[in-house]
């Protein structure tokens, strides 16, 4: 199952600006700002131009004489099932059949491309691997090394930045790391990841090469090389996954613009269901020890006092017991997978802790305003066999109890097989529920399709940190969100604000434990992107509380704004010392957002390098504490006065 939308939706229009021409053995696809253009040969499609704003970014290539009867059809439709309105197009050729679509909306335009040789190679490779295989000679590579694109360099200036990231983050806290290159005439580079940029230093325009695809150590198959450089032409290898060509200006921070652009064209953020503030009992290590009807009921009174949008409800609202459940020793050890197998009423509700169902939570959160979340866990065994029974079971969440965010847990995409069954779970329950669920997909270990293999079905739950084993530092998680807002849209990632106040014995004298940290200024450090409550609301105090019930309703005022377009980190990367933050550009630049964060920072002031003119700007303070002056075309001063604060500046032009 492709990630692409496949068929044509009644009813779709072509996008503004949009074409797809199949003409003389010349392929062209693209809108007002970005093109490419590919010449039709039997082995496949060679590149001929990629040009940004009228400007070519490749060494224009010769048109030959191409195939002129391959077939071709476009449609209207979505970008995916989730997608903004894209216009496809599909040309079949041979053994081969390529898949484009580009939207109005970002300088970009994505292919799939299916052949026999890569089913062939699907169909020999049934079982996992994990296996980290060495790149093979150049005659040895198997059919499912497959060279997706072959860009000649447009000069022998170019700098190549690779983002290197990191998943599984219950082991890995070093999330996205840049690195750059010279690609020079003498030293070829073969490199493993999903995302590249190539730019010239002259310009600062470029082109980023994004594979949508799991991390190369959670691919079912391992691809020995994603991208190449042979000293004369860029590659990137690998057919399995669409990709991305997305061009842009501007250097780094025009990257991270079109980089952000791009993604929200696969899932349009929606007020309402994305960028909501979740709270979620699991963080406090209790597990499912206190869950109860009575214990929930209080939690929805507490969420919908302090002005959260939804409580979820983590493992163990369920009949069944799972290996991280309190009541696991008792239950033999539990499961992780295999659920329908252990028990077919697995996934009813605990009739002892729940004995009158959800009902009773349901109609209580209805009136308070308040939505209900669930945890749930797709049966991996079997490369996802049970997959349409999980599909009835998510949408009768939807259907009986009005449960519309279900955080996904326990996910072991092992296989091709078990990949494609686990988009058929999703997809499916999408087309079912009416798109009303949303689904929070944990990154946070085992083989799962991480940042990019599954961007269309929802929010990515980006990490497990706990105060109990001394993980959580607030700085820490600011920084993990500051770092991925340089590849990826905020509201793509659920962000966590756990208790401050618990375990202070377990930090000694840290001078950066949470401690030491207003819960506002921990709801700020992550309100750019979907805010998690990663506790027991119960157990906050109500100087906690207090502090929450005045910057949530701030945040909720102003959030559409906020997501209404892309998120930039501004300030040296955050590491418990500095003042940091996140400068929001709004549709059209006509509203903007400045979030500052002073830590232990021993200056009060700094002047930041904004992407617009504020001179053009009437800037006001709408929370925190602080002041601020425009001091050149790109250039504001602000300060905040004291450690642990916070400053949030709105931008109008109106």
């Amino acid at each position: 199952m492709m990630m692409l939308s496949s068929t044509p939706v009644p009813g779709a229009v072509v996008p503004e600006g949009c074409f797809a021409v199949y003409e003389a053995g010349v392929v062209a696809v693209g809108n007002r700002r970005f093109e490419r253009r590919w010449l039709v040969l039997p082995e496949g499609l060679s590149p001929l131009s990629v040009r940004l704003d009228g400007r070519e970014l490749l060494v224009p290539a010769d048109i030959a004489a191409g195939i002129s009867d391959a077939r071709w059809e476009t449609f209207a439709a979505p970008l995916t099932c989730t997608g903004a309105p894209a216009l496809h197009a599909r040309l079949e050729l041979g053994t081969a059949r390529y898949h484009f679509a580009v939207t109005a909306g970002a300088a970009a335009i994505t292919v799939e491309r299916e052949s026999e040789l890569a089913a062939a190679a699907v169909a020999e490779a049934a079982g996992p691997t994990g296996l980290e295989i060495d790149p093979a000679p150049e005659a040895e590579r198997s059919a499912a090394f497959e060279c997706c694109e072959n860009l000649e360099a447009a000069s022998p200036h170019l700098r190549l930045l690779e983002f290197r990231f990191a998943d599984q983050t219950d082991r890995h806290d070093n999330l996205l790391d840049i690195r750059e290159y010279r690609l020079g005439p003498v030293e070829p580079l073969r490199l493993r990841g999903v995302l590249w940029a190539v730019e010239s230093p002259l310009s600062g325009e470029g082109i980023a090469l994004l594979k949508l695809a799991p991390l190369p150590e959670s691919r079912p198959i391992a691809d020995p090389v994603d991208f190449e450089w042979d000293c004369r032409s860029l590659r990137l290898h690998g057919d399995r996954y669409p990709w991305a060509a997305i061009g842009y200006s501007g250097g780094r921070c025009g990257l991270t613009r079109a980089l952000q652009e791009f993604q929200r064209e696969l899932r349009p953020p929606r007020c309402g269901r994305d960028g909501i503030a979740i709270s979620n009992t699991w963080g406090d290590r209790n597990r499912d020890q206190a869950l109860n009807e009575k214990f929930m009921l209080r939690e929805l009174e507490i969420a919908a006092g302090i002005g959260l949008d939804a409580c979820q409800i983590d493992d163990g609202w369920q009949s069944g017991v799972t290996v991280n459940s309190s009541a696991a020793q008792q239950a033999g050890g539990g499961v992780w997978e295999g659920y329908h197998a252990v028990n077919p009423d697995f996934w009813k509700v605990h009739p002892g802790r729940f004995p009158n169902g959800l009902a009773p939570l349901t109609e209580r959160a209805s009136k308070l305003g308040v939505g209900i979340g669930l945890w749930f866990s797709p049966d991996s065994a079997d490369d996802f066999a049970n997959w349409e029974k999980d599909v009835e079971t998510v949408c009768r969440f939807e259907r009986e109890f009005g449960v519309e965010w279900i955080k996904i847990d326990g996910v072991k995409s092992r296989t091709r097989k078990g990949e494609a069954n686990l988009r058929r779970f999703f997809r499916s329950a999408m087309e079912r529920s009416g798109a009303k669920l949303t689904f929070d997909l944990d990154v946070t270990a085992e083989v799962r399709p991480g940042y990019f293999g599954m961007p269309e079905f929802g929010t990515l739950f980006v990490e497990n940190r706990y105060s109990d084993w001394r993980r959580w530092w607030p700085y820490a998680t600011f920084r993990n969100l500051w770092q991925l807002a340089q590849a990826i849209p905020p509201v793509r990632l659920r962000f966590e604000c756990l208790n401050p106040e618990r375990n202070q014995e377990k930090y000694a004298a840290d001078p950066l434990a949470p401690v030491h940290y207003p819960m506002d200024w921990i709801f700020c450090s992550v309100m750019a992107a979907s805010p998690l409550i990663w506790c027991e609301l119960g157990s906050l105090s109500e100087t906690c509380r207090k502090a929450l019930k005045k910057i949530v309703p701030v945040w909720k005022a102003y959030r559409e704004e906020l997501y209404s377009g892309v998120t930039l980190p501004v300030g040296p990367c955050p590491d418990g010392t500095t003042t940091s933050g996140f400068f929001t550009v709004g549709a059209g630049e006509s509203v903007c957002h400045l979030i500052l964060l002073r830590d232990l920072d021993s200056r009060s002031g700094h002047e930041f390098e904004l992407p617009v003119d504020p001179r053009e700007y009437t800037i006001r303070r709408i929370a925190g504490d602080g002041e601020f002056e425009v001091t050149g075309i790109d250039r504001l001063t602000c300060t905040l006065p004291a450690e642990r604060s916070y400053l949030w500046l709105r931008f109008s032009r109106s």
